[in-house]
């Protein structure tokens, strides 16, 4: 099965920063080495990717990397492709599969130019406000260990579903595909992902 490579989150921190608002654009912040981005969504990366681009240059000359994904609630799983491949290499890395009852689809990082990823040392910020796509993207990091999680255990959201209205005031929620880790051969549903340092949230 030929891979879906796409094409190509929001930071903080202390001055010199740089912040943008709407399309799911991150901003970026350095201070003492460190550079740290809040990703609060993760809008289509057809919209965002000029900005989220501009924020991992910016990171280039950083020690440390600290990635906040504590109120992102999810999107875009193409926005979780290239951003994790901008943490794993320049070379195209599958991250999943997504199995639906008639068709199986792979999720890869896309191919980079050489030296354009990063290889500071990263540690992810997660907690309950952590939310499907956001946990795919914390979750794939941590199985290759890249990352070092930090914070709360996410609420564990990776089965794909339908809501389905039966009453006026009853949805139900229809599993319709189920995520494939092509590291560890499952997924974070029910567990969500775990820190290996658990903080209590503050956001």
């Amino acid at each position: 099965m030929a891979p879906d490579v796409p094409t190509p989150c929001r930071p903080a921190g202390r001055i010199p920063s740089q912040t943008w608002s709407g399309l799911g654009a991150p901003g970026v912040s350095r201070a003492d080495g460190t550079c740290l981005i809040s990703v609060d969504d993760l809008d289509a990366i057809s919209l965002a990717q000029p900005y989220l681009d501009a924020v991992f240059t910016l990171a280039q000359g950083s020690t440390r990397i600290l990635l906040d994904l504590r109120a992102n609630g999810g999107g875009d799983s193409a926005k979780v492709a290239h951003t994790a491949g901008r943490l794993l290499g320049d070379t195209p890395t599958q991250l999943s599969e997504v199995v639906s009852p008639d068709r199986r689809r792979q999720w890869w990082t896309p191919a980079l130019p050489s030296g354009a990823s990063l290889r500071q040392p990263v540690a992810i910020l997660v907690g309950p406000g952590t939310f499907f796509s956001a946990e795919a993207l914390a979750y794939h990091l941590q199985t290759r260990g890249r990352v070092t999680v930090v914070g709360d255990t996410t609420p564990g959201a990776a089965d794909h579903i339908t809501p389905i209205r039966l009453a006026p005031t009853v949805l139900a929620y229809l599993p319709e595909a189920y995520v494939i880790d092509s590291i560890t051969g499952t997924n974070w549903e029910s567990a969500g992902v775990v820190p290996a340092s658990r903080v209590l949230p503050t956001r």
